[in-house]
């Protein structure tokens, strides 16, 4: 769930920075602050307690993004962003909840998630030496470049997750993701198969050490900071 409420986060970031001309990006440290904080830790909550504990880190990034928005952002800016973090808010509410189902169903397979959380920080390198290519890349190959890094990710999480925890498990955690950072891309990217020829020349091989501080792609120096090695 870390990695893929802190995802959804990420991309409501990126955006901030596309958008936002009154306010400095520094102010978005503090921000960061939180969910370094949250990163910290490799392992998966697997009780009550670790859950409220995640969760409050993350309501306190999230209020902090809330107030920088107010502060710096137009009134349809604004509502643009308030459009992008929808799902990653509705995620937190019901992963906050007590007794929720997703915390329930989250709960009863959080050991088996916990071992596949650990063997996915390679597609998390992955997806980030991805974005260091969308940083390099001209700009009518962009998409290309974030779609394909963006299905490949999703085929590396559904591969580890089936391996460790089989198939009922991954669709469970497809579907978190989808609510994290809605079904925009998959919408956007069908059809970009990461063994295509087309995605392997887009992309660095797998296994490929990503830039990170020193990248020409923001996001890819904002996992960097969020998912320090």
């Amino acid at each position: 769930m870390k990695i893929l409420y802190t995802l959804g986060l990420l991309l409501v970031v990126a955006t901030y920075e596309v958008y936002t001309l009154e306010c400095h990006m520094r102010e978005l440290d503090i921000c960061a602050a939180s969910l370094l904080l949250f990163n910290q830790d490799d392992d998966v909550a697997q009780s009550e307690d670790e859950l409220d504990i995640q969760c409050s880190y993350i309501r306190e990034a999230q209020q902090c993004l809330q107030n920088y928005t107010n502060h710096c952002m137009t009134p349809i800016q604004r509502e643009l962003m308030d459009f992008t973090s929808e799902g990653s808010q509705n995620l937190l509410k019901d992963y906050c909840t007590v007794g929720s189902e997703i915390r329930n169903n989250y709960l009863k397979n959080s050991n088996c998630l916990n071992e596949a959380n650990k063997e996915a920080r390679s597609c998390l390198t992955d997806l980030q030496a991805a974005l260091d290519a969308i940083g390099n890349a001209e700009f009518n190959s962009r998409v290309t470049t974030a779609c394909c890094g963006y299905q490949r990710y999703m085929e590396c999480v559904r591969e580890t997750i089936n391996r460790k925890c089989g198939a009922d498990l991954v669709n469970f955690t497809q579907e978190l993701l989808r609510m994290a950072v809605s079904r925009l891309p998959d919408i956007v990217c069908s059809g970009y198969e990461p063994d295509s020829s087309v995605c392997k020349d887009a992309l660095p091989p797998p296994g490929t050490p990503p830039i990170g501080s020193n990248s020409n792609s923001p996001l890819s120096r904002l996992f960097s900071a969020y998912f320090p090695e």
